[in-house]
């Protein structure tokens, strides 16, 4: 009997460990039958009729990369358009941090024989957001970039059309205009005695470790190999990407733009001073060179904080986005030129559903 006893004891032991193992195993089942949000949200995005790319990262790992036909290859290169302007914005603040220059000090004091006399009146703080009064080329309905300037000669441009005649006083109003860019990079090609190409090269592309990132140029004002989209449900127009400069005439990978991103969240192209400068918003969310605004995300009672850069010309649109604080990294590219990518900080439009999903992510 003592025996017995101890094979019952044995036997029901034994059952209970299998029973354990066998929710256990069940837990994990139904833990990887679970969707990943982020999978989820990118699925959604091309369901509704996205095309081109994304890539998702938080830190060093890139949590999800992918893209369409139209696309293709994630390592094509692409124009990176306006986040141009951001890079702009880092040079110019590394100027700043050095003591070469003073953002609220007027363009004139840096450039005293600029064509517009009007303009020397136009600190660089209002040329970094827009609130320059330039002379906008935008408002003009016949106005084409590729006509305008068939090279890449900044300083002809910024000092030529740039300088048109001005239709209201410096810092009066808002006004989106590629003018002030242009301006600010035949700024730093003129203290610097470098060509604007060769400062994003050596300050910004190695440093980062930006391999296949580069600048349009006249001789090459266009490529075929790189990514290109529609417009109006079109092929998109013959473009001169070498005329927009410093206000949008960088290209490369989306490898090249992640890099740069992580470059720019560690701290290897300001100093912590400069960048907090750099990234300080206005009442409308506007800074230096990009957008900053809250985005309620992981935590819907403690919004995080995004910066944001985007970029268009013709038929293809990219946004950026960052995550300064906790690392996250969204990264789109739009084939399609009519995308509106603008209302992420709103909670809403394309980019809305993976960036909450992506800043929740473990």
């Amino acid at each position: 009997m003592p025996r017995l006893c101890h094979l019952i004891k044995f036997l029901r032991s034994s059952t209970l460990i299998v029973l354990s193992l066998l929710s256990a195993l069940s837990a994990q089942n139904v833990a990887a039958k679970q969707p990943d949000p982020l999978e989820t949200a990118a699925s959604q995005l091309f369901a509704s009729g996205f095309r081109g790319a994304l890539l998702a990262a938080r830190g060093d790992k890139i949590l999800l990369q992918k893209s369409s036909a139209d696309f293709g290859d994630l390592q094509r290169p692409f124009r990176f358009a306006s986040i141009t302007k951001q890079m702009t914005a880092i040079l110019i603040m590394q100027e700043v941090d050095a003591g070469r220059l003073q953002l609220d000090q007027p363009l004139g004091k840096y450039w005293p024989d600029y064509p517009n006399p009007q303009a020397r009146q136009i600190t660089l703080r209002q040329l970094l957001t827009h609130y320059s009064s330039l002379y906008n080329e935008n408002a003009e309905p016949t106005f084409h970039m590729r006509n305008a300037n068939q090279g890449d000669n900044m300083q002809a441009f910024a000092s030529g059309i740039c300088a048109g005649p001005m239709k209201s006083a410096p810092g009066s109003t808002f006004d989106y205009n590629n003018c002030d860019y242009l301006v600010l990079g035949a700024l730093l090609e003129k203290i610097s005695g470098q060509p604007f190409a060769q400062l994003l090269q050596r300050r910004l592309f190695q440093p980062s470790g930006m391999k296949s990132a580069g600048m349009y140029n006249a001789a090459m004002p266009d490529n075929p190999a790189h990514v290109h989209g529609t417009l109006g449900g079109k092929a998109e127009p013959e473009v001169n990407f070498a005329s927009y400069g410093a206000a949008g005439s960088s290209y490369g990978t989306l490898q090249d733009l992640l890099a740069f991103d992580r470059a720019f969240i560690a701290g290897k192209l300001l100093t912590p001073a400069a960048r907090a400068d750099m990234l300080k918003p206005n009442a409308t969310g506007g800074a230096l060179g990009v957008w900053v605004y809250p985005f309620k995300g992981a935590d819907e009672r403690k919004p995080t904080t995004i910066v944001e850069r985007q970029g268009w010309i013709a038929g293809v649109r990219i946004l950026n986005l960052l995550d300064i604080q906790n690392g996250h990294i969204l990264i789109l590219v739009s084939t399609n030129g009519d995308l509106d990518l603008t209302q992420t900080w709103n909670n809403q439009g394309p980019a809305a559903g993976i960036l909450k999903a992506l800043l929740q992510s473990k």
